[in-house]
């Protein structure tokens, strides 16, 4: 049997081979070009806009063409992105060659661990007063959301074809509308049928939005606008014109929720900062991939009865991984998982037990694909202390911009 030292040694050993290895190889092996990123801009035969090998005005310099993974090695960082992976995220792109990609990777899950190891010691510690609790909920949410992404992120780079699964549409639509049905199931309460439509417009860097959820079987409404305003990243056709799929908005939104046959109702007024990277940024093997993470804050009034209104004060951070689906042509989307802490709407908070009862949000999984101009479609599942289903129709009056 190894003694302790000498297991140590090899591990460290073995470590330092899969660091050094992919990175000698980056800086050693020059490769060619392809011939869509070797022709310049306008001439003939280069790359279509849209194309996975050309990048527009303003994006990250594309690296050179990787040379051609084996099915074997791929499937190995595969399984590797498991397990171990799913406790030293990036093992996969480690397995796979692609050493400083792995290594941002495992940057990442370590500030998640941080954040997240951080903000549940400050909540021991405190006791979860109501004076520090605001900041340490926000770092625990974005620690495990760094974790999740990371780890998403290693399964999603070597699984991946060459160039992604999808790219980033760089202009919106002026008008975009959804028409649908839900399904919401919770033994609290009456309803389970409903209908869902929205609306949004855009101006350049401007979004305003409303929609409506209708209960069928119960008198039950929930509605909600917003007001959006995009510092940078894809606006309408008429703006400048973006770089990639990656945003940072600021939203205002107000919400009024009428539970009428159980006589109460809930207002809610909201602010949050959110944004999108496309992960392109941090590794070539993470095309048509993105990240998103979102922290707002939120004042809610509710009122049971002819009662007077009663306030309270919510958290409401979360964050995603998504991918895109198609580069060009259609059909073309993207679909992403994600977190929600907020507990007011119809999934409300995870239903466990002991003592974290009553704190996490929600998960989810939603996806949208237009399979014309047009029209498309969109559906998502929540999962919460209730289960929500939603299909709708969207279309897009005038088309793809």
């Amino acid at each position: 049997m190894l003694s302790p030292p000498r297991t140590t040694g090899y591990l460290f050993a073995l470590l330092a081979f899969l660091v050094a290895a992919p990175v000698q190889a980056d800086e050693g092996e020059e490769q060619p070009a392809s011939p869509a990123t070797a022709a310049p801009a306008g001439a003939p035969g280069a790359a279509p806009a849209g194309a996975p090998s050309a990048a527009p005005a303003g994006a990250p310099s594309a690296a050179p063409a990787r040379q051609k993974t084996s099915t074997r090695r791929r499937a190995l960082a595969a399984a590797g992105a498991v397990v171990p992976g799913a406790l030293v995220h990036g093992t996969g792109h480690f397995l796979l060659g692609e050493g400083r990609t792995g290594v941002s990777l495992l940057a990442l899950e370590g500030a998640g661990l941080g954040l997240v190891v951080g903000g549940l010691g400050s909540a021991a510690v405190s006791g979860a007063s109501r004076r520090v609790i605001a900041p340490i909920v926000l770092a625990t949410v974005t620690g495990a959301g760094l974790f999740g992404i990371s780890l998403l992120a290693d399964i999603y780079g070597v699984l991946a074809p060459e160039g992604g699964t999808g790219s980033p549409p760089l202009a919106l639509p002026w008008v975009e509308t959804q028409l649908g049905l839900a399904y919401v199931h919770d033994p609290t309460f009456a309803y389970s049928a409903f209908l869902v439509s929205g609306m949004d417009l855009r101006l350049r860097s401007v979004r305003l939005s409303g929609s409506g959820w209708f209960a069928l079987d119960d008198d039950n409404a929930r509605l909600r606008a917003e007001g959006a305003y995009r510092f940078i990243g894809p606006g309408t056709p008429d703006g400048p014109r973006a770089a990639d799929g990656s945003f940072l908005e600021i939203e205002g939104a107000l919400t009024h929720h009428r539970y009428t046959s159980d006589d109460f109702s809930i207002t809610t007024g909201e602010v949050t900062l959110q944004g999108r990277l496309d992960l392109a940024h941090i590794g070539r093997t993470l095309r048509g991939s993105f990240a998103e993470m979102g922290w707002g804050v939120a004042v809610e009034a509710y009122r049971y009865g002819r009662r007077p209104f009663e306030g309270n004060e919510l958290l409401i951070p979360h964050f995603a991984f998504g991918m895109y689906l198609g580069h060009e042509g259609y059909p073309r989307g993207e679909a992403k998982v994600f977190y929600e802490h907020r507990h007011d709407g119809y999934a409300a908070g995870a239903k466990i037990t002991g003592l974290g009862s009553g704190v996490p949000g929600h998960l989810g999984l939603q996806g949208r694909l237009y399979a014309s101009p047009r029209w498309g479609v969109l559906a998502d599942v929540q999962a919460g202390s209730a289960y929500v289903g939603r299909l709708s129709l969207l279309l897009r009056p005038g088309g793809s911009p």
